[in-house]
Order: C-alpha cells, then sequence, then structure tokens
C-alpha cells in the first residue's frame, strides 16, 4: 500500500458547501475503492492524505489534479505503508486553519 499527501489552492468561487459535496462524494467513492483518508480545507488551501493500493490511489491523483476546483496540485510526500492511519475512514474532513492532523499522518 502506499500513503500520499498533496497540497492545492482552491478556486476563489470554492464555497464551504462545495466542499461539502467533495467530501461526501469521495467518503462514498473511496469506500468503493477500499481507500482512506483525510481532508483538510482551510478557506483557500486543501491538503489531503490518501491510502491504498498503488494503482487505485495514483488513479485517483491523476482524476484530482485535473479537477478545475483547485490549482497548483502538488505531491508533497508519498511513502509505502502497511498500515493505514485512517483505518475507519474513507474520507475524514479536518476542519480549521491547522493542517497537522493530515500531515503529521505521513509520519504515522
Amino acid at each position: 500500500m502506499i500513503r500520499v499527501l498533496y497540497f492545492s489552492t482552491a478556486q476563489s468561487d470554492i464555497s464551504m458547501a462545495d466542499v461539502d459535496n467533495i467530501v461526501a462524494l469521495s467518503a462514498k467513492k473511496n469506500g468503493e475503492r477500499n481507500i482512506t483518508g483525510a481532508l483538510a480545507y482551510n478557506g483557500r488551501n486543501f491538503c489531503q492524505l490518501l491510502e491504498g493500493e498503488h494503482a487505485v490511489v495514483k488513479d485517483l491523483l491523476n482524476t484530482i489534479e485535473e479537477d478545475a476546483r483547485h490549482t497548483g496540485f502538488k505531491v508533497i510526500d508519498s511513502k509505502e505503508i502497511t498500515d493505514r492511519h485512517f483505518p475507519d475512514w474513507s474520507m475524514m474532513r479536518v476542519d480549521g486553519l491547522d493542517f497537522s492532523t493530515v500531515i503529521n499522518a505521513m509520519n504515522a
């Protein structure tokens, strides 16, 4: 399995309702793909951690990178894992300005 962390900048017209929709749809689709992780949004930037099988996560990252709701997509870190940090979360939403919950999961 692999764990990947990325950052991006939301388009200026993204609303909290849009982010809620992203999380709800991601939770459903990620559950079907056996992907776990967390998404943080601070009103400007996204920080997301994804965990799962290599090919499935890489395919999802390609889809996310092409999403027009954000720019500046950048994978910050990636590593092999044997255990998930968010095993019970197909997509956990982390609110607030502090991305440490998501970033620190890379060290798990």
